[in-house]
C-alpha cells in the first residue's frame, strides 16, 4: 500500500499541458494547493514583474506585490482554466487555489483565469470542454467599444449587452470578482482615449 500526505498531484492534462489533480476528496472552501510554493515577490512597479506579467503565471497578490512563482516547483501555478472551474484562485498572503465545488478524487481541479485583454479579441482560445465554454479564455475590450461604451447608439447597446452577458456569465460561474477587472480596464481605457 502506498502512502503519500500529498493531496494533489500534477500530471499532463487533456486541457492542456500539465495540470492539477486530487488526490482526495475536497468540498467547498477546503484549500487545494498553494499557489506557488516556492516564489519571489517584486514590487508591483519593477521591471521584473512587468516582464513576469508576459508569462501569464504571475499573480498579483492582496498586498501590492506580484508573486512569480519558481517554476521547478509544481503548485496551483499548473492549474488549468475553465469555464466552468471547480476552485478559485485566492491572492491573499502566498496566494492558494480554493474548491469551490466538490473535487472527487482523480479530478482535475480547474480555476477561471478572469483575463481581460484590449484589442486581441481571439488571443487565448479555449479548451475547457465545458458545456458553457465560451471559446476563449479572454475577455476583450476594444478602443471602439470604449469609446462607446456609454453612447446611445447601435455600437454603445451592443458593447452594453456583451458586458451584461459576460457579467451574468460569470455570476453563473461564481467569478463575480472578475469583474472588476474589465471594469479597471475600460475605466483605464475611456481616460486614455481621446474622446470628441
Amino acid at each position: 500500500m502506498k502512502f503519500t500526505l500529498a493531496k494533489v498531484s500534477f500530471r499532463d492534462s487533456p486541457i492542456e499541458g500539465r495540470g492539477v489533480f486530487a488526490l482526495r476528496r475536497f468540498e467547498p472552501g477546503d484549500t487545494v494547493v498553494a499557489y506557488a510554493p516556492k516564489q519571489r515577490r517584486v514590487d508591483v512597479w519593477s521591471e521584473e514583474s512587468r516582464l513576469a506579467t508576459q508569462t501569464k503565471l504571475s499573480l498579483l497578490s492582496d498586498d501590492g506585490n506580484v508573486i512569480i512563482p519558481d517554476t521547478s516547483v509544481p503548485g496551483g501555478w499548473l492549474c488549468n482554466h475553465s469555464c466552468y472551474p471547480i476552485a478559485t484562485l485566492h491572492s491573499k498572503g502566498q496566494g492558494r487555489i480554493e474548491c469551490v465545488r466538490t473535487i472527487a478524487p482523480q479530478q482535475e481541479v480547474t480555476i477561471f483565469y478572469g483575463w481581460v485583454t484590449r484589442n486581441q479579441p481571439e488571443r487565448d482560445a479555449c479548451r475547457c470542454g465545458a458545456p458553457n465554454c465560451r471559446g476563449y479564455i479572454n475577455f476583450d475590450v476594444s478602443d471602439q467599444e470604449a469609446h462607446s461604451a456609454e453612447a446611445d447608439t447601435p455600437e454603445g447597446e451592443r458593447f452594453r449587452k456583451k458586458l451584461t452577458d459576460y457579467f451574468e456569465f460569470l455570476r453563473r460561474i461564481g467569478q463575480e470578482q472578475a469583474k472588476g477587472n474589465v471594469t479597471q480596464l475600460l475605466n483605464q481605457m475611456r481616460t486614455r482615449l481621446v474622446l470628441p
